[in-house]
């Protein structure tokens, strides 16, 4: 058995190529998976996650130069864009191959609800990687069809199946803190401007319609191309990139202290920084505030390190700070004015990352299996991180202290916010909506 899957470099979508058959066995069966995008986190979850047989290497040549699993490859590439080019016979493409099980979904942001929805619509099982949408009204859209169709869906958040954030939750149930009043989240890198670079012809090897795909018509830009997730077009910078992680990461905890089980902030507000003469659309420097009654959480994209740490989340109490990334955890405690520690010191450090994605994705096949939707990290799950780092972004954008009500899928009072609720889909391509 071999998975079909659609190409992309993290780049583009390619014409040659398109599709990587790979054999995974899982326990004693096989499920089978299509492959939607996706340099690391599409053919690479997998290759690093359960046992496999690969059918053959092809070492792509074209940007990128990334290397891709291949099978049967010219069965697919061209039928793929026929069928999914003009908005039609999606359904059909992804229901003719009754043997696939699933769809791995890691193409830009702006691509996933579409492909989500077609698969679920096909009957697929669905691994769509994060952040699940451009918007939060296709977050609301991608919830309602998992409602209808309830699919073994799981989002790409995958710290929340590794051991080093699933043994800091351990720790947080203890109640070691003491009495939790912050949350902060950060990652660290540079500010400097990224360079403008001139509008050019797309390269041969590239279908950059088919890449736009919903996206509005621009002419082709290199830069913007390869650094998509600077722009609003196809993605929300960091703060819907790594920032997603840690939003997750940071509820899980709460989730494990008893203070909030993902229910929506009181209000929103975020501040930003971007070099005028930098390319990007998105900022460089941006600071969010998440407001509860009892506590608040902090997101932080700046240069210097907290903890000695470039990225992670650090839930702060009255006795002792837990610190936790993908290197391992800290416990680091309070004193008294006497100098005596009111908890004891708790450190893990391990391998980066350390088996969380496999963990993450042999959770997914094992639910494929047994046919069950409750995965590590379901489309309700995800979606809630994404919605508030688009909270955040909104917030930026409009200048505004934002307040979200999940029950009308709309900002309280705020009709600047309100305008940044939707994608306007490019034609012929249409908006997923339950019919």
């Amino acid at each position: 058995m071999d998975y079909a899957g659609f190409y992309h470099s993290g780049d583009g979508i390619f014409r040659t190529g398109l599709f990587c058959p790979c054999l995974y066995a899982v326990e004693t069966r096989t499920c089978e998976y299509g492959h939607v995008g996706g340099r690391q986190y599409g053919s690479g979850i997998f290759v690093q996650s359960v046992q496999h047989d690969l059918a053959g290497i092809l070492d792509e040549s074209g940007i990128g130069g990334s290397r891709v699993l291949r099978g049967r490859c010219g069965d697919y590439c061209s039928d793929f864009v026929g069928a999914f080019a003009g908005g039609k016979g999606q359904v059909q493409y992804f229901d003719r191959d009754k043997e696939i099980d699933g769809v791995i979904i890691a193409t830009p942001d702006h691509w996933h609800p579409y492909i989500f929805a077609e698969a679920l619509k096909a009957g697929k099982a669905i691994y769509v990687e994060k952040p699940v949408g451009n918007s939060i009204s296709e977050c609301n859209a991608m919830m309602d069809f998992q409602k209808k169709y309830k699919g073994v869906v799981t989002t790409g958040l995958w710290q929340t199946s590794q051991r080093y954030f699933r043994a800091a939750n351990e720790i947080l149930k203890s109640g070691v803190l003491g009495d939790v009043y912050k949350v902060q989240l950060w990652l660290c890198q540079s500010t400097n401007p990224r360079p403008s670079v001139e509008d050019s012809e797309a390269p041969s090897t590239l279908d950059y319609d088919m890449w736009l795909g919903p996206a509005p018509e621009r002419p082709f830009n290199n830069s913007r191309f390869r650094g998509w997730r600077g722009f609003w077009d196809y993605g929300g910078g960091q703060q819907t990139d790594w920032g997603v992680h840690w939003i997750d990461s940071a509820f899980d905890g709460l989730k494990a202290l008893g203070l909030c089980d993902r229910e929506y902030p009181d209000a929103v507000f975020s501040i930003a920084y971007k070099d005028p003469a930098s390319f990007n659309e998105t900022p460089s420097c941006q600071t969010s505030i998440f407001q509860y009654k009892n506590f608040h959480i902090e997101w932080a994209q700046q240069v210097a390190y907290l903890y000695n740490r470039n990225q992670g989340v650090a839930w702060v109490g009255s006795k002792a700070t837990l610190v936790c990334n993908r290197e391992g955890y800290e416990l680091i405690p309070e004193k008294t004015r006497d100098g005596i520690l009111l908890a004891d010191k708790a450190q893990l450090v391990g391998k980066f990352e350390d088996g969380g994605v496999e963990a993450h994705a042999t959770n997914w096949c094992k639910c494929i299996l047994n046919k069950s939707i409750e995965t590590n990290s379901p489309i309700e799950k995800g979606a809630f991180a994404t919605i508030l780092a688009h909270m955040a972004n909104i917030s930026y954008r409009t200048g505004t202290r934002v307040v979200y009500d999940p029950q009308t899928r709309k900002f309280v009072d705020n009709p600047k916010a309100d305008a940044y609720l939707n994608k306007t889909y490019r034609s012929p391509w249409q908006f997923p909506n339950i019919k």
